[in-house]
């Protein structure tokens, strides 16, 4: 775990934590490191997990089934990100989301009642550790009212082109490369797979966009 100090120093959990006294802190956490295969699920809906994940290697996803079995993507992870915080913090029960692995991945587990309750040695590093929770809890709430936005999209263009001109506003440049294949990119937009390259192609005809792969700029 000690590798993996300076890419947990920039999760959101451990802000003002530094990296001298973060092997301290995640001692006193009870923090473990596990590392999973691509494929390998590393949470799955309907288990009750008790520990708050960082990624500290490769990328995952985060993803649901409706009762119809078509799965959506709804977010992207990847190094330094938390997951499963808002759903250990409520103590929702059995989860509705599945988390896997699309690359190689290591994750470091936190127990969440070590997170919130003072230790034994009142360790100075703990104080903060809530404060952050919530902010990470409150920013990732405000992120998917973003995603809400996507969602009302009445027509796949207008999803296409709204998450192209977010993706551009977070990237900061016209060019940028999006974390998502094609059939990834349906799942996340949750449209037609033959819809989403044909509407693709529709805006590169019309001169609004250009693409190769996954990296798109934007003409406007």
């Amino acid at each position: 775990m000690q590798n993996n100090i300076k890419t947990l120093s920039k999760s959101a959990l451990f802000h003002g934590v530094t990296e001298e006294n973060l092997g301290q802190l995640l001692q006193c956490l009870g923090a473990r490191e596990r590392s999973y295969r691509k494929g390998d699920f590393l949470l799955l809906a309907g288990t009750r997990p008790t520990e708050i994940g960082i990624l500290v290697e490769g990328q995952a996803q985060i993803t649901r089934e409706d009762a119809d079995g078509e799965r959506a993507i709804l977010s992207e992870l990847l190094k330094s990100d938390l997951f499963a915080e808002a759903y250990v913090a409520a103590n929702h029960g059995d989860i509705p989301i599945t988390v896997v692995a699309v690359t190689n991945c290591r994750v470091v587990w936190v127990p969440f009642e070590k997170v919130v309750n003072q230790c034994s040695g009142a360790c100075q590093f703990h104080q903060g550790l809530i404060e952050n929770l919530m902010r990470v809890i409150a920013e990732k709430n405000i992120a998917m009212n973003e995603r809400m936005r996507l969602f009302s999209c009445k027509t796949t263009r207008k999803k296409i082109l709204t998450y192209l001109k977010d993706y551009r506003d977070y990237a900061g440049t016209a060019r940028f490369r999006i974390p998502f294949q094609r059939n990834e990119l349906a799942d996340y937009l949750s449209v037609d797979r033959s819809a989403l390259s044909r509407e693709l192609g529709k805006l590169r005809d019309e001169g609004l966009i250009r693409f190769q792969r996954n990296e798109f700029e934007l003409m406007d």
